[in-house]
């Protein structure tokens, strides 16, 4: 297409389309998404979202180097590329963060702190401190912090949960990792793990250049926090003392009762019960022997089932960029991860759905 009749395409002149071109002009948001149309390519053709642009990462694992570049890439466009949907979509995004609390230690007076962040996130974020959270993927996504799932292979024995991303203009993005060797009670604690990395840690994300350990005695302080934050956000001690209150010597049957109300793993609620006084030191340690010798520790005891609500909130901006004619059906299936045979069956349904509302 010569650039005069796409100039016409866009309602600009031709010398202002040149400009852009140049890197003069910018574009915006429905200038760039109709320029999408035009071509019939996603937004993400147009530019790549890199660390230079303004978007940093921050890794929760031992070996970061198991994420190679070429999928860290791929998952920072996806991100830019929800972004460009939102924007498609008519949907004015807050990136409703809180205020960050930068945190670089990790002594006792600093995760108490970090213990009453968590409980005042569940007040700000409307689940208040005696309810167990049933889908925190849509809890952080209804303030507009993305949630976006892939799926790596171990290497070398080395597993990553997942990291998360943030930049001023782009806002935050949580990647979990959805591997079949990682439970859902690990990717629901891996959510909240990366939130508290974004609360505290955001303004000073980047790639470890040293040694970055994520457990055990010697795990980092950032770690640390972030375990911290995740344990009391997923089961607030107020809510724990309603569940585990009346209980004398906890079994590992009352362990595992606890864990799916709370939706956590094994280990996960031995950590909290021990926190909030309910184990003493025998009876911690006889848990935690009995864990390990039954693997618990890496196999869950009655795993849950239901995967947490991933991309239902995309789903939900694509059908409502694409009723406002604002996006190309090569551009959703990129966003979407569908091929243009499953993206023509679901606009149909799209299209069915309006129908029948239509005539009721």
């Amino acid at each position: 297409m010569i650039q005069s009749a796409a100039a016409e395409q866009l309602g600009i002149a031709r010398q202002t389309l040149a400009s852009m071109e140049q890197g003069r002009v910018p574009f915006d948001g429905v200038q760039l998404v109709t320029m999408a149309n035009l071509y019939g390519r996603p937004v993400t053709y147009f530019y790549d979202l890199r660390e230079s642009d303004g978007a940093t990462v921050a890794f929760r694992a031992d070996n970061p180097e198991a994420v190679d570049a070429a999928l860290k890439q791929r998952l920072l466009d996806r991100l830019a590329a929800i972004a460009d949907l939102e924007v498609a979509a008519g949907l004015d995004v807050s990136h409703g963060l809180p205020p960050t609390e930068p945190l670089s230690k990790a002594g006792q007076r600093e995760l108490n702190m970090v213990r009453s962040v968590a409980q005042e996130e569940r007040g700000r974020l409307g689940v208040g401190d005696r309810a167990p959270v049933s889908d925190p993927v849509a809890l952080l996504e209804s303030i507009d912090v993305r949630v976006i799932p892939f799926e790596l292979e171990p290497r070398d024995g080395e597993l990553i949960s997942g990291f998360s991303a943030f930049s001023q203009s782009v806002g935050a993005g949580i990647f979990v990792n959805t591997h079949p060797s990682l439970s859902i009670e690990h990717q629901i604690f891996c959510v909240m793990h990366e939130y508290a990395h974004l609360i505290f840690h955001r303004d000073v994300y980047r790639e470890p250049g040293e040694g970055y350990r994520t457990r055990g005695k010697n795990a980092s302080p950032a770690e640390k926090i972030a375990n911290t934050f995740a344990g009391t956000f997923l089961v607030p001690a107020v809510a724990l003392r309603q569940h585990a209150g009346s209980l004398g010597r906890i079994s590992p049957t009352d362990v595992i009762r606890l864990k799916r109300v709370f939706r956590v793993s094994f280990t996960g609620m031995l950590a909290r019960l021990h926190q909030e006084g309910y184990l003493d030191k025998a009876t911690n340690a006889r848990l935690w022997a009995i864990c390990k010798t039954r693997s618990w520790d890496r196999q869950e005891p009655e795993p849950l089932k239901e995967p947490p609500a991933y991309g239902r909130r995309t789903e939900a901006l694509a059908r409502a960029a694409w009723e406002r004619g604002e996006a190309s059906l090569p551009f959703l299936g990129d966003v979407l991860g569908k091929d243009r045979k499953a993206m023509r069956d679901l606009v149909s349904d799209w299209e069915q759905d309006a129908h029948v509302d239509a005539v009721h």
